[in-house]
């Protein structure tokens, strides 16, 4: 039920954006409502996130650590100076 439920709201989230196309940081041109109802939205994700992390047994810090450092190993970045 709880991943069912997290789809939903990240539907919810998408709608935002699919009219807005590419946002540009801080939402300068957004009014002040889209940037709250925005809010509520990605609140709705992150609370349903932590709860199915939580019902699945999962530390989600752990996790995330995990994979930025799975992510860091299979895209490396270049190094310095070079293009």
């Amino acid at each position: 039920m709880h991943a069912c439920m997290q789809v939903g709201e990240v539907g919810e989230l998408s709608e935002i954006f699919q009219w807005k196309g590419e946002v540009e940081r801080g939402l300068e041109d957004w009014e002040e409502s889209e940037k709250e109802h925005l809010g509520e939205e990605l609140s709705d994700v992150l609370l349903y996130l932590i709860r199915l992390a939580d019902v699945c047994g999962i530390d989600l810090a752990q996790a995330s650590l995990n994979k930025i450092i799975k992510n860091a190993i299979k895209y490396p970045l270049p190094p310095l100076g070079h293009s």
